[in-house]
């Protein structure tokens, strides 16, 4: 069964490219972020390590850093993209996977 989840994340970096460049003149950043395979407590990978373990160990085999990233990680990113530091930075969909990914994005 196919999940409406990439068709979503699809039109939601299209709806946030063209926020940026309709309010960039009025210095609105519209980013996204793209996170990866995140470990929370709780969450989905830690449901997947306890009851389906095959699975779990796929994907973290799949991770060249050899781990699943943290939810603060994805935090630092959202961090950097509200700060004055990414001033500059509007339309961009920064993918947070840990080289999991191997499309380019230009």
């Amino acid at each position: 069964m196919e999940s409406a989840y990439g068709a979503m994340k699809a039109a939601l970096i299209h709806f946030s490219k063209g926020v940026a460049r309709r309010l960039a003149a009025k210095s609105v950043r519209a980013n996204v972020i793209s996170p990866g395979t995140i470990y929370i407590e709780d969450g989905f990978w830690a449901n997947a390590q306890r009851h389906m373990p095959e699975i779990y160990q796929h994907y973290l085999k799949r991770n060249p850093m050899g781990r699943m990233g943290r939810a603060d990680e994805i935090a630092k990113v959202a961090a950097f993209l509200a700060s004055p530091a990414a001033s500059f930075t509007t339309g961009s969909n920064v993918v947070v996977d840990g080289g999991l990914t191997s499309r380019v994005n230009f």
